[in-house]
């Protein structure tokens, strides 16, 4: 996947509506200290698994080493949040 690659990956846009944030792509092997840190940060994480219809057309084949190997990050303010400074 070329560097303009990870943003042919589409963004759900039912978790957009819900509030949530797209971050980047990640290994699931290293998403546990990310979840940390953000969580720390007074953040939600959904970690979102990627199917090959997820890529667009430039893609290619690298699609699918992309959906085995790693996870959509999104991240969204804690609800009870809301009203607290950053």
């Amino acid at each position: 996947m070329t560097s303009a690659g990870a943003n042919e990956i589409r963004t759900d846009q039912g978790l957009l509506a819900e509030g949530w944030e797209r971050r980047f792509l990640a290994d699931p092997l290293r998403c546990a200290e990310m979840v940390e840190l953000y969580t720390s940060l007074g953040f939600e994480v959904h970690l979102a698994r990627l199917a090959p219809r997820d890529f667009g057309e430039g893609c290619g084949d690298c699609s699918q080493v992309v959906c085995a190997q790693h996870v959509l990050m999104y991240t969204r303010r804690r609800q009870d949040d809301e009203g607290s400074a950053p």
